[in-house]
């Protein structure tokens, strides 16, 4: 399975991939664009709502999942729902999404990585749809609660002056795809 990670749809116009997440803000044009360079792939973002952020796991056509990011971040609200489950399985592949913040939220965090780590997919990965300052995932390996997964994190590129760089990670912890600057990183899960 091959994952591509901040990425915008021009970045993907010669590039093989699964799964492609893009940052916190991103928009729906931007994710029927990419979906439609590989139509059998997963999209993976989260596009503005009124004021609220929606995560999106787009393939073949639609959304399959129903969640509003539920910790508000100082421009955007937070739903408040902790009830939601932003899974996603296709075939050997569970996906989860926590947009930004949320993967601060005890219980919603809890049960998306219980979810996918009881599932018995091949690929187990969570993806990280964020706008996040430097002060985040700035360790290496990442926080112990993510071992398991592989975890792709596309963080916007437009907001922060120092940002978290994306990134996918390893079920170890580790990263195993990390951007220098602001270019597109891509990744092999087995």
């Amino acid at each position: 399975m091959r994952i591509a990670c901040s990425v915008l749809s021009g970045d993907l116009e010669r590039q093989q991939f699964d799964v492609a997440v893009l940052p916190e803000g991103t928009s729906w044009e931007n994710i029927r664009k990419a979906s439609a360079l590989q139509p059998n792939a997963v999209v993976v973002g989260a596009v503005e709502e009124s004021s609220y952020c929606r995560a999106v796991v787009f393939h073949r056509g639609e959304n399959q999942i129903d969640y509003l990011k539920a910790l508000p971040d100082g421009s955007r609200f937070g739903s408040g729902n902790r009830d939601q489950s932003p899974i996603f399985h296709l075939g050997c592949i569970s996906i989860g999404v926590l947009v930004c913040r949320d993967i601060q939220d005890e219980k919603l965090s809890a049960h998306v990585m219980g979810k996918l780590k009881e599932s018995t997919a091949d690929v187990k990965l969570l993806c990280v749809p964020a706008d996040m300052g430097s002060e985040w995932f700035s360790n290496q390996p990442i926080e112990p609660k993510f071992e398991g997964v592989y975890v792709a994190l596309s963080n916007n590129v437009n907001t922060h002056q120092v940002r978290c760089k994306s990134f996918v990670a390893a079920p170890s912890r580790n990263k195993i795809a990390e951007q220098v600057e602001h270019e597109p990183i891509f990744a092999t899960a087995p």
